[in-house]
């Protein structure tokens, strides 16, 4: 399927870009550039040290990949080579004869579904956080910061900066916060901003903002907690 053409895999030091053996190089470069233009963002300003596996790249067309990933993220690519190691199995799924499902390329839906990142601390103004699959943080979103996940944003505090989830046009996607006054809030291309005014809350309330329809509605999600 054409979906499955490339794929990126994040690691603990940069980024893997998995390819088709049988496709052409045209027909990878241009879902390279597709892939790039919806979850190039999630890159910003990060330096990475890029590895592919799958088909085999000339010194050229490796260039030409590594160019266009730093024209698409505006990332420092630190790097850009083959990838030799090998693909991590699961010895006792093996032995039982069935392997483990692979993670679909399609959007995630509901709260349990997807890969997750835990990331903990404050996101302060002008800082930004994201993942491709849900986020959790555990610690408050600043006025200023700014997170962005193509899954579900949960935030074990006070969000008051800038939130984006289904960043990939998934309008299924949620989000949660403790104390939910988010300076602008959207999920998949569905926006709502905050009040010019607002109350001054004097404890906890956790709610969850989802979309129906094309607005974003919030409600409580747990009883009221007085600190």
């Amino acid at each position: 399927m054409e979906e499955n053409v490339i794929s990126f895999k994040a690691t603990v030091n940069g980024l893997i870009l998995i390819m088709r053996e049988e496709d052409d190089f045209e027909t990878v470069l241009e879902h390279v550039e597709k892939k790039l233009e919806s979850s190039g963002r999630f890159f910003k300003g990060a330096s990475l040290a890029v590895k592919y596996r799958g088909r085999k790249l000339s010194t050229a067309q490796a260039q030409q990949i590594a160019e266009l990933l730093t024209q698409k993220t505006n990332a420092e690519i630190k790097s850009f080579e083959e990838d030799f190691s090998l693909p991590e199995k699961e010895p006792e799924e093996v032995e039982k004869g069935w392997e483990k499902p692979k993670m679909r390329l399609m959007f995630f839906k509901g709260l349990e579904e997807g890969l997750t990142r835990f990331y903990r601390g404050t996101v302060r103004s002008g800082q930004l956080v994201s993942y491709e699959g849900n986020l959790v943080i555990i610690g408050d979103v600043n006025p200023g910061g700014e997170v962005i996940a193509t899954g579900n944003v949960i935030v074990m505090g006070s969000l008051r900066g800038m939130v984006h989830a289904g960043a990939d046009g998934n309008k299924e996607a949620v989000v949660a916060a403790l104390n939910l006054q988010p300076t602008q809030l959207r999920i998949a291309d569905v926006i709502t901003r905050s009040p010019d005014t607002k109350e001054a809350r004097q404890a906890l309330i956790p709610e969850l903002a989802t979309v129906k329809g094309d607005l974003v509605y919030i409600e409580r999600f747990l009883p009221q907690y007085k600190g």
